[in-house]
Protein backbone atom coordinates (compact mmCIF):
# COMPACT_ATOMS: atom_id res chain seq x y z
CA UNK A 1 0.00 0.00 0.00
CA UNK A 2 2.63 2.61 0.47
CA UNK A 3 4.85 1.38 -2.39
CA UNK A 4 1.63 2.10 -4.20
CA UNK A 5 0.83 5.91 -2.39
CA UNK A 6 4.79 6.35 -3.18
CA UNK A 7 4.42 5.28 -7.18
CA UNK A 8 1.16 7.79 -7.59
CA UNK A 9 3.37 10.79 -5.87
CA UNK A 10 6.27 10.10 -7.90
CA UNK A 11 3.80 9.91 -11.01
CA UNK A 12 2.02 13.19 -9.43
CA UNK A 13 5.21 14.82 -9.53
CA UNK A 14 6.30 14.07 -12.40
CA UNK A 15 3.22 15.30 -14.07
CA UNK A 16 3.91 19.11 -12.32
CA UNK A 17 7.42 19.06 -12.87
CA UNK A 18 6.14 18.76 -16.94
CA UNK A 19 3.27 21.20 -16.50
CA UNK A 20 5.81 23.45 -15.07
CA UNK A 21 8.56 23.12 -18.32
CA UNK A 22 5.71 23.46 -20.58
CA UNK A 23 4.49 26.38 -18.78
CA UNK A 24 4.63 29.15 -21.43
CA UNK A 25 3.51 26.52 -24.03
CA UNK A 26 0.29 25.40 -22.33
CA UNK A 27 -1.04 29.10 -21.72
CA UNK A 28 -0.64 30.02 -25.32
CA UNK A 29 -2.19 26.81 -26.55
CA UNK A 30 -4.67 27.45 -24.15
CA UNK A 31 -5.31 31.08 -25.94
CA UNK A 32 -5.15 29.54 -28.88
CA UNK A 33 -7.83 26.97 -28.32
CA UNK A 34 -10.28 30.11 -26.94
CA UNK A 35 -9.37 32.31 -30.06
CA UNK A 36 -10.36 29.05 -32.36
CA UNK A 37 -13.96 29.28 -31.29
CA UNK A 38 -14.22 33.21 -31.18
CA UNK A 39 -12.33 34.49 -33.65
CA UNK A 40 -15.46 34.48 -36.17
CA UNK A 41 -17.15 37.00 -34.15
CA UNK A 42 -15.29 40.47 -34.55
CA UNK A 43 -16.59 42.71 -36.49
CA UNK A 44 -13.95 44.72 -39.42
CA UNK A 45 -12.51 47.70 -38.58
CA UNK A 46 -12.64 50.26 -41.11
CA UNK A 47 -9.00 49.92 -41.89
CA UNK A 48 -8.82 46.57 -42.85
CA UNK A 49 -9.89 46.62 -46.02
CA UNK A 50 -7.24 49.34 -46.96
CA UNK A 51 -4.66 47.34 -45.12
CA UNK A 52 -5.23 44.59 -47.46
CA UNK A 53 -5.41 46.80 -50.41
CA UNK A 54 -1.58 47.63 -49.68
CA UNK A 55 -0.43 43.77 -49.35
CA UNK A 56 -2.61 43.38 -52.70
CA UNK A 57 -0.36 46.19 -54.12
CA UNK A 58 3.17 45.02 -53.23
CA UNK A 59 1.92 41.47 -54.31
CA UNK A 60 0.97 42.25 -57.71
CA UNK A 61 4.17 44.34 -58.08
CA UNK A 62 6.22 41.07 -57.22
CA UNK A 63 4.25 38.74 -58.94
CA UNK A 64 2.80 40.01 -62.06
CA UNK A 65 3.11 43.54 -64.34
CA UNK A 66 1.35 45.33 -61.94
CA UNK A 67 3.30 49.12 -62.21
CA UNK A 68 0.41 50.40 -59.59
CA UNK A 69 2.87 50.54 -56.50
CA UNK A 70 4.42 53.09 -58.15
CA UNK A 71 1.79 55.56 -57.80
CA UNK A 72 -0.23 54.02 -55.16
CA UNK A 73 -0.64 56.54 -52.06
CA UNK A 74 0.28 54.34 -49.30
CA UNK A 75 3.28 52.54 -51.25
CA UNK A 76 5.88 53.70 -48.42
CA UNK A 77 3.53 51.22 -45.96
CA UNK A 78 6.47 47.77 -45.08
CA UNK A 79 4.57 45.00 -45.72
CA UNK A 80 6.27 42.52 -43.68
CA UNK A 81 3.40 41.51 -42.26
CA UNK A 82 0.70 42.35 -44.73
CA UNK A 83 2.36 40.83 -47.59
CA UNK A 84 2.19 37.05 -45.74
CA UNK A 85 -1.27 37.12 -45.26
CA UNK A 86 -2.10 37.81 -48.72
CA UNK A 87 0.00 34.87 -49.62
CA UNK A 88 -1.73 32.78 -47.02
CA UNK A 89 -5.01 34.16 -48.83
CA UNK A 90 -3.42 32.95 -52.12
CA UNK A 91 -2.77 29.71 -50.85
CA UNK A 92 -5.97 28.87 -49.35
CA UNK A 93 -7.53 30.25 -52.82
CA UNK A 94 -10.29 32.62 -50.49
CA UNK A 95 -11.96 34.69 -52.56
CA UNK A 96 -15.02 35.30 -50.48
CA UNK A 97 -14.72 38.54 -48.30
CA UNK A 98 -15.57 37.13 -45.01
CA UNK A 99 -13.67 34.28 -45.46
CA UNK A 100 -10.65 36.33 -46.17
CA UNK A 101 -11.02 38.71 -42.98
CA UNK A 102 -11.85 35.77 -40.49
CA UNK A 103 -8.77 34.01 -41.92
CA UNK A 104 -6.89 38.04 -41.42
CA UNK A 105 -8.44 38.00 -37.92
CA UNK A 106 -7.28 34.65 -36.52
CA UNK A 107 -3.97 34.71 -38.25
CA UNK A 108 -3.20 38.23 -36.93
CA UNK A 109 -4.24 36.92 -33.31
CA UNK A 110 -2.01 33.59 -33.90
CA UNK A 111 0.59 36.04 -34.35
CA UNK A 112 -0.16 38.31 -31.46
CA UNK A 113 -0.01 34.54 -28.94
CA UNK A 114 3.51 33.89 -30.55
CA UNK A 115 4.78 36.93 -29.82
CA UNK A 116 3.14 36.61 -25.97
CA UNK A 117 5.37 33.13 -25.58
CA UNK A 118 8.46 35.06 -26.78
CA UNK A 119 7.61 37.15 -23.54
CA UNK A 120 7.25 34.78 -21.22
CA UNK A 121 10.48 33.14 -22.67
CA UNK A 122 12.02 36.54 -22.10
CA UNK A 123 11.05 36.70 -18.51
CA UNK A 124 11.78 33.12 -17.71
CA UNK A 125 15.10 33.95 -19.16
CA UNK A 126 15.84 36.77 -17.19
CA UNK A 127 14.37 35.76 -13.94
CA UNK A 128 14.60 32.06 -14.08
CA UNK A 129 11.08 32.04 -12.57
CA UNK A 130 7.81 30.61 -14.53
CA UNK A 131 5.41 32.24 -11.76
CA UNK A 132 6.92 35.28 -12.93
CA UNK A 133 6.86 34.48 -16.47
CA UNK A 134 3.10 33.44 -16.02
CA UNK A 135 2.06 36.92 -14.47
CA UNK A 136 3.90 39.22 -17.44
CA UNK A 137 1.80 36.61 -19.97
CA UNK A 138 -1.55 37.52 -18.33
CA UNK A 139 -0.17 41.07 -18.06
CA UNK A 140 0.08 41.52 -22.24
CA UNK A 141 -3.18 39.13 -22.97
CA UNK A 142 -5.69 40.18 -19.70
CA UNK A 143 -5.51 44.05 -21.64
CA UNK A 144 -8.54 44.37 -22.56
CA UNK A 145 -7.92 47.00 -25.42
CA UNK A 146 -4.75 44.93 -26.76
CA UNK A 147 -7.01 41.28 -26.49
CA UNK A 148 -9.52 43.36 -28.85
CA UNK A 149 -7.16 44.91 -31.35
CA UNK A 150 -5.52 41.64 -31.60
CA UNK A 151 -7.89 40.53 -34.10
CA UNK A 152 -8.78 43.06 -37.04
CA UNK A 153 -5.36 45.42 -36.32
CA UNK A 154 -2.88 44.25 -38.58
CA UNK A 155 -1.17 47.84 -38.69
CA UNK A 156 -0.08 47.93 -34.61
CA UNK A 157 -0.57 44.67 -33.23
CA UNK A 158 2.04 42.72 -35.10
CA UNK A 159 4.77 45.56 -34.76
CA UNK A 160 4.05 45.18 -30.81
CA UNK A 161 4.11 41.52 -31.37
CA UNK A 162 7.47 42.12 -33.11
CA UNK A 163 8.47 44.30 -30.49
CA UNK A 164 8.03 41.53 -28.10
CA UNK A 165 9.95 39.18 -30.30
CA UNK A 166 12.86 41.77 -30.88
CA UNK A 167 12.84 42.01 -26.51
CA UNK A 168 13.73 38.62 -26.13
CA UNK A 169 16.83 38.20 -29.29
CA UNK A 170 17.93 41.19 -27.81
CA UNK A 171 18.51 39.94 -24.33
CA UNK A 172 19.62 36.20 -25.50
CA UNK A 173 22.10 37.89 -28.17
CA UNK A 174 23.63 40.33 -25.24
CA UNK A 175 23.80 36.90 -23.39
CA UNK A 176 25.72 35.15 -25.78
CA UNK A 177 27.58 37.37 -27.36
CA UNK A 178 27.55 34.82 -30.55
CA UNK A 179 27.62 35.78 -34.32
CA UNK A 180 24.48 33.23 -34.86
CA UNK A 181 22.81 35.46 -32.24
CA UNK A 182 23.01 38.85 -33.85
CA UNK A 183 22.06 37.65 -37.10
CA UNK A 184 18.39 36.65 -35.80
CA UNK A 185 18.62 39.77 -34.01
CA UNK A 186 18.97 41.44 -36.79
CA UNK A 187 16.96 39.76 -38.99
CA UNK A 188 14.13 40.29 -36.30
CA UNK A 189 14.81 43.85 -36.20
CA UNK A 190 14.85 44.31 -39.93
CA UNK A 191 11.48 42.48 -39.68
CA UNK A 192 10.37 44.92 -37.36
CA UNK A 193 11.54 48.76 -38.74
CA UNK A 194 9.83 46.96 -41.85
CA UNK A 195 6.30 46.64 -40.21
CA UNK A 196 6.99 50.42 -38.83
CA UNK A 197 9.48 52.76 -39.05
CA UNK A 198 9.57 53.38 -35.66
CA UNK A 199 11.06 50.02 -35.34
CA UNK A 200 14.46 52.25 -36.17
CA UNK A 201 14.66 53.34 -31.93
CA UNK A 202 15.39 49.36 -31.06
CA UNK A 203 17.98 49.43 -33.89
CA UNK A 204 19.68 52.52 -32.60
CA UNK A 205 19.67 51.50 -29.52
CA UNK A 206 20.85 48.08 -29.84
CA UNK A 207 24.23 49.76 -31.50
CA UNK A 208 24.38 52.13 -28.91
CA UNK A 209 24.62 49.24 -26.40
CA UNK A 210 27.16 47.64 -28.36
CA UNK A 211 29.51 50.26 -28.12
CA UNK A 212 29.32 51.47 -24.45
CA UNK A 213 30.03 47.53 -24.39
CA UNK A 214 33.25 48.18 -26.43
CA UNK A 215 34.33 50.87 -24.76
CA UNK A 216 34.18 49.16 -21.13
CA UNK A 217 34.98 46.07 -21.70
CA UNK A 218 38.08 47.16 -24.31
CA UNK A 219 36.53 44.73 -26.75
CA UNK A 220 36.20 47.29 -29.80
CA UNK A 221 37.20 44.64 -32.66
CA UNK A 222 34.66 41.92 -31.35
CA UNK A 223 31.76 44.35 -30.92
CA UNK A 224 32.58 46.13 -34.20
CA UNK A 225 32.40 42.63 -35.64
CA UNK A 226 28.63 41.80 -33.87
CA UNK A 227 27.41 45.70 -34.63
CA UNK A 228 28.23 45.14 -38.70
CA UNK A 229 27.01 41.66 -38.35
CA UNK A 230 23.90 42.88 -36.66
CA UNK A 231 23.73 45.96 -39.50
CA UNK A 232 23.73 44.48 -42.48
CA UNK A 233 21.27 41.52 -41.26
CA UNK A 234 19.09 43.91 -40.50
CA UNK A 235 19.29 45.37 -43.91
CA UNK A 236 19.14 42.20 -45.39
CA UNK A 237 15.90 41.72 -44.52
CA UNK A 238 14.75 44.95 -44.66
CA UNK A 239 15.16 45.52 -48.13
CA UNK A 240 14.29 41.96 -48.90
CA UNK A 241 10.95 42.45 -47.93
CA UNK A 242 10.26 45.82 -48.95
CA UNK A 243 9.29 46.18 -52.41
CA UNK A 244 9.00 50.05 -52.16
CA UNK A 245 12.77 50.28 -51.44
CA UNK A 246 14.05 47.87 -54.45
CA UNK A 247 13.03 50.93 -56.75
CA UNK A 248 15.14 53.65 -55.11
CA UNK A 249 16.84 51.85 -51.85
CA UNK A 250 18.65 55.06 -50.49
CA UNK A 251 16.08 57.76 -51.60
CA UNK A 252 12.87 55.83 -51.06
CA UNK A 253 14.11 55.07 -47.01
CA UNK A 254 14.57 58.76 -46.80
CA UNK A 255 11.55 59.26 -48.15
CA UNK A 256 9.64 56.78 -45.62
CA UNK A 257 11.53 58.52 -42.52
CA UNK A 258 10.41 62.17 -43.79
CA UNK A 259 6.55 60.79 -43.90
CA UNK A 260 7.15 59.19 -40.65
CA UNK A 261 7.72 62.41 -38.98
CA UNK A 262 4.70 64.18 -40.90
CA UNK A 263 2.07 61.92 -40.79
CA UNK A 264 -1.30 62.61 -43.46
CA UNK A 265 -4.07 62.26 -41.12
CA UNK A 266 -5.89 66.08 -40.43
CA UNK A 267 -9.74 64.40 -39.66
CA UNK A 268 -11.48 65.38 -36.69
CA UNK A 269 -11.55 63.58 -33.20
CA UNK A 270 -13.16 63.51 -29.94
CA UNK A 271 -11.13 64.21 -27.05
CA UNK A 272 -11.76 65.33 -23.60
CA UNK A 273 -15.50 66.10 -24.67
CA UNK A 274 -13.94 68.61 -27.62
CA UNK A 275 -13.48 67.72 -31.17
CA UNK A 276 -10.43 68.68 -32.28
CA UNK A 277 -8.10 68.01 -35.46
CA UNK A 278 -5.93 65.28 -35.05
CA UNK A 279 -2.64 67.54 -35.91
CA UNK A 280 -3.89 69.58 -32.69
CA UNK A 281 -4.28 67.46 -29.78
CA UNK A 282 -2.38 68.65 -26.89
CA UNK A 283 0.71 67.02 -25.13
CA UNK A 284 -2.07 65.11 -22.83
CA UNK A 285 -3.31 63.09 -25.77
CA UNK A 286 -1.13 59.86 -24.97
CA UNK A 287 -1.14 60.40 -21.03
CA UNK A 288 -4.86 60.46 -20.50
CA UNK A 289 -5.47 57.90 -23.33
CA UNK A 290 -3.17 54.99 -21.47
CA UNK A 291 -4.24 55.77 -18.13
CA UNK A 292 -8.16 55.53 -18.70
CA UNK A 293 -7.48 52.68 -20.92
CA UNK A 294 -5.16 50.27 -18.95
CA UNK A 295 -5.86 48.62 -15.68
CA UNK A 296 -5.18 50.57 -12.71
CA UNK A 297 -3.33 47.66 -10.81
CA UNK A 298 -1.01 47.17 -13.66
CA UNK A 299 -0.64 51.22 -14.75
CA UNK A 300 0.15 50.98 -10.46
CA UNK A 301 2.58 48.96 -10.41
CA UNK A 302 4.73 49.75 -13.17
CA UNK A 303 4.74 53.74 -12.29
CA UNK A 304 6.20 52.47 -8.54
CA UNK A 305 8.04 50.33 -10.52
CA UNK A 306 9.75 52.69 -12.92
CA UNK A 307 10.39 55.51 -9.95
CA UNK A 308 12.42 52.18 -7.94
CA UNK A 309 14.32 51.92 -11.11
CA UNK A 310 15.24 55.56 -11.47
CA UNK A 311 16.20 55.47 -7.67
CA UNK A 312 18.70 52.61 -8.04
CA UNK A 313 20.06 53.77 -11.59
CA UNK A 314 20.94 57.26 -9.90
CA UNK A 315 22.33 55.93 -7.13
CA UNK A 316 24.75 54.09 -8.66
CA UNK A 317 24.70 55.15 -12.20
CA UNK A 318 27.90 52.45 -13.11
CA UNK A 319 25.47 49.54 -12.01
CA UNK A 320 24.14 49.91 -15.97
CA UNK A 321 27.82 48.42 -17.03
CA UNK A 322 27.97 45.20 -14.88
CA UNK A 323 23.72 44.07 -13.36
CA UNK A 324 22.75 43.05 -16.81
CA UNK A 325 18.85 42.74 -14.91
CA UNK A 326 19.26 46.56 -13.78
CA UNK A 327 20.72 47.27 -17.49
CA UNK A 328 17.62 45.12 -19.61
CA UNK A 329 15.28 47.07 -17.58
CA UNK A 330 16.87 50.50 -17.48
CA UNK A 331 16.48 49.72 -21.45
CA UNK A 332 12.82 48.81 -21.41
CA UNK A 333 12.42 51.97 -19.28
CA UNK A 334 13.98 53.77 -21.94
CA UNK A 335 11.40 51.93 -24.75
CA UNK A 336 7.98 52.63 -22.52
CA UNK A 337 8.73 56.34 -21.76
CA UNK A 338 10.86 57.98 -24.51
CA UNK A 339 8.33 57.55 -27.52
CA UNK A 340 5.90 59.08 -25.32
CA UNK A 341 7.88 61.93 -24.93
CA UNK A 342 8.86 62.32 -28.90
CA UNK A 343 5.34 62.47 -29.83
CA UNK A 344 5.22 65.30 -27.46
CA UNK A 345 7.97 66.86 -28.45
CA UNK A 346 7.25 66.42 -32.02
CA UNK A 347 3.53 67.15 -31.68
CA UNK A 348 2.94 64.30 -33.99
CA UNK A 349 -0.10 63.48 -35.27
CA UNK A 350 -2.22 60.76 -33.53
CA UNK A 351 -5.86 59.52 -33.54
CA UNK A 352 -7.39 56.32 -32.28
CA UNK A 353 -6.43 56.72 -28.81
CA UNK A 354 -3.11 55.03 -28.03
CA UNK A 355 -2.64 52.24 -30.66
CA UNK A 356 0.01 53.80 -32.33
CA UNK A 357 2.09 53.05 -29.21
CA UNK A 358 0.77 49.71 -27.99
CA UNK A 359 4.55 48.71 -28.31
CA UNK A 360 5.59 50.87 -25.46
CA UNK A 361 3.10 48.74 -23.18
CA UNK A 362 5.13 45.28 -23.44
CA UNK A 363 8.48 47.34 -21.99
CA UNK A 364 6.07 48.75 -19.12
CA UNK A 365 5.08 45.47 -18.37
CA UNK A 366 9.05 44.38 -17.87
CA UNK A 367 8.67 46.83 -15.19
CA UNK A 368 6.17 45.15 -13.09
CA UNK A 369 7.64 42.47 -13.50
CA UNK A 370 10.75 43.91 -11.73
CA UNK A 371 9.12 45.48 -9.37
CA UNK A 372 7.57 41.71 -8.14
CA UNK A 373 11.06 40.11 -8.41
CA UNK A 374 12.56 42.64 -6.37
CA UNK A 375 10.33 43.04 -3.09
CA UNK A 376 10.24 39.70 -0.81
CA UNK A 377 7.48 38.67 1.29
CA UNK A 378 4.63 41.04 2.08
CA UNK A 379 5.20 43.39 -0.11
CA UNK A 380 5.29 41.02 -3.29
CA UNK A 381 2.71 38.42 -2.15
CA UNK A 382 0.64 42.48 -2.07
CA UNK A 383 1.07 43.07 -5.37
CA UNK A 384 0.82 39.56 -6.73
CA UNK A 385 -2.68 39.74 -5.00
CA UNK A 386 -3.48 42.98 -6.46
CA UNK A 387 -2.33 41.68 -10.17
CA UNK A 388 -4.55 38.80 -9.76
CA UNK A 389 -7.89 40.72 -8.57
CA UNK A 390 -7.30 43.10 -11.49
CA UNK A 391 -6.84 39.79 -13.70
CA UNK A 392 -9.95 38.58 -12.98
CA UNK A 393 -12.00 42.09 -13.42
CA UNK A 394 -10.60 42.24 -17.27
CA UNK A 395 -11.26 38.67 -17.81
CA UNK A 396 -14.86 39.44 -16.76
CA UNK A 397 -14.93 42.66 -18.95
CA UNK A 398 -13.75 40.96 -21.35
CA UNK A 399 -15.98 37.59 -21.21
CA UNK A 400 -19.53 40.07 -20.66
CA UNK A 401 -18.78 42.30 -23.09
CA UNK A 402 -17.07 40.28 -26.48
CA UNK A 403 -16.28 40.61 -28.67
CA UNK A 404 -16.28 44.74 -28.22
CA UNK A 405 -13.15 44.52 -25.41
CA UNK A 406 -11.32 46.87 -27.56
CA UNK A 407 -13.53 50.03 -26.05
CA UNK A 408 -12.65 49.33 -22.42
CA UNK A 409 -11.97 51.99 -19.90
CA UNK A 410 -10.87 51.96 -16.20
CA UNK A 411 -12.63 53.47 -13.37
CA UNK A 412 -10.46 56.42 -14.01
CA UNK A 413 -12.76 57.18 -16.91
CA UNK A 414 -15.72 55.80 -15.52
CA UNK A 415 -16.20 57.34 -11.98
CA UNK A 416 -18.68 59.81 -13.08
CA UNK A 417 -21.93 60.11 -14.90
CA UNK A 418 -22.37 56.95 -17.30
CA UNK A 419 -22.98 59.48 -19.98
CA UNK A 420 -19.24 60.79 -19.11
CA UNK A 421 -16.98 58.12 -21.63
CA UNK A 422 -19.24 58.76 -24.52
CA UNK A 423 -19.57 62.36 -24.26
CA UNK A 424 -15.94 63.05 -23.80
CA UNK A 425 -13.37 59.98 -25.75
CA UNK A 426 -14.00 58.23 -28.85
CA UNK A 427 -15.54 54.21 -28.34
CA UNK A 428 -16.01 51.88 -31.17
CA UNK A 429 -14.13 54.20 -33.28
CA UNK A 430 -13.07 51.14 -35.53
CA UNK A 431 -16.52 50.87 -36.90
Amino acid sequence: MYLLASENSLKIQGFLNILKKKLGLLLCISMCMIALISFTEYGISWDEEYQRKIGLVNYEYIFSDSKELLTFNERDYGVAFELPLILIEKALNLTDSRDIFFMRHLVTHLFFLIGCFFFFLLIDFLYKNKLLAAIGFFLIVLHPRIYGHSFFNSKDIPFLTMFMISMYFTVIAFKKRSVFNFIVLGLCVGLLVNIRIIGIMMFAIILTLLFIDAIVKKELLKQTKLAMIFVLSSAFILYATWPFLWIDPINNFILVLKNMSQFRWDSILLFKGVFIKGTEIDWSYIPVWVSITTPIGYLLLGVLSSILLLFHFFKNPTSILYDSILRHNLTFLFYAFTPVVAVIVLHSVLYDGWRHLFFIYPPFIMLVVFWIDYFKGKIKWASITLLVLFFTHSIFFMVKNHPFQHVYFNQFATFSHPEYIRKHFELDYWG
